[in-house]
């Protein structure tokens, strides 16, 4: 049989009356309060922490505060150093200047310019003598047959190669510790050394201007075979070419030998490459003057002012003036 209110009412009754005494007995063995420490003991899983048997919850740390860096960790010390030092241990282009830059790029244009508008002023229908122009021998025909004609889209890469094996492949030796001191000496930090500026980018815009250049080459054959026409002059083309290529080696180099110029403290070893970089500065200069001294001949006794002038406007539009942008668009400059 199912029990009336009378017995349910029973049940609370007897419920209470075991709390109390369960509390009654809490407070005789641990005092005034005892209850509550008692209770909260059973119920929370932490309860034996003595904060917990107090009444009141852990104290726990408060998070690092990070506001203004304030108890931030300090930076590596990479990044505490000035930014021009970052930047030359990096594959960026740092020139001193914009000054050296416009310079860089300004003068192998304007003397570009100046031999083949000089070529065209003294242009000549005829050749000296009366001879051929197979048989016919200027001053710089022995670069024109053995150097430029043979390795011409392949004289920039020159200095390129040398100065990014020189940045690249030099390993600084360092003298190992061996016994307690290896132990217990910390790690020292890595030496900051320059770093070739633009290599991967100057291999593949050099790669791209050889493939454009061979592209327009065969392209100009093939009309002069097919129709007769003569629109350029693929000599001075490919030159136009190689200029921009060269064009763009003299500001990687200047920005290298500059680069190691301003690690020489931290790097002992930035000498060598320091020594490629002007090397392939001094190089690529060199190699200019004489093709320009050629090209200078290929104007005045090879072909006609009008090709002369359009492979001058062809070669500047399809090859300098991207050149140009891209290096001015790369440069950085070491604040004053």
């Amino acid at each position: 049989m199912r029990g009336g209110p009378s017995d349910a009412t029973a049940q609370k009754l007897t419920q209470r009356s075991r709390q109390a005494a369960a509390a009654a007995a809490a407070n005789q063995q641990y005092g005034p309060g005892g209850g509550a420490a008692a209770a909260a003991n059973s119920q929370h899983p932490y309860g034996a922490h003595p904060y917990y048997q107090q009444g009141q919850p852990p104290q726990v740390a408060a998070p690092m505060s990070r506001a203004g860096g304030a108890g931030a960790p300090p930076p590596p010390l990479h990044w505490q150093l000035p930014l021009e030092l970052r930047d030359a241990a990096s594959s960026k282009l740092l020139l001193p200047s914009r000054a050296a830059l416009y310079a860089l790029l300004g003068l192998p244009l304007l003397l570009w310019v100046a031999v083949v508008g000089a070529g065209c002023l003294h242009w000549e229908a005829e050749l000296p003598d009366g001879a051929s122009k197979e048989d016919f021998e200027h001053p710089l025909i022995w670069f024109d047959r053995h150097v430029f004609r043979v390795w011409g889209p392949l004289l920039p890469l020159l200095p390129y190669l040398v100065r990014v094996a020189a940045f690249s492949l030099r390993r600084r030796r360092l003298q190992p510790q061996t016994g307690a001191a290896a132990a217990s000496a910390p790690a020292a930090p890595a030496p900051l050394r320059p770093a070739a500026s633009l290599a991967v980018q100057a291999g593949l815009l050099y790669f791209v201007i050889i493939v454009v250049r061979i592209a327009l080459y065969v392209g100009h054959v093939a009309l002069q075979r097919g129709a007769g026409v003569y629109l350029v002059s693929d000599h001075l083309l490919l030159a136009a070419s190689v200029v921009a290529c060269f064009q763009s080696e003299l500001v990687l180099c200047f920005s290298d030998a500059h680069k190691a110029e301003l690690l020489a403290r931290h790097d002992p070893g930035a000498g060598t490459p320091q020594v490629a970089a002007a090397s392939g500065l001094v190089g690529a200069v060199f190699v200019l003057v004489a093709l320009y001294g050629d090209m200078y001949c290929t104007a005045r006794w090879y072909h006609h002012p009008g090709e002369n002038l359009a492979a001058l406007g062809v070669g500047g539009a399809v090859f300098q003036l991207p050149v140009l942008l891209w290096l001015v668009r790369q440069a950085r400059f070491v604040p004053v």
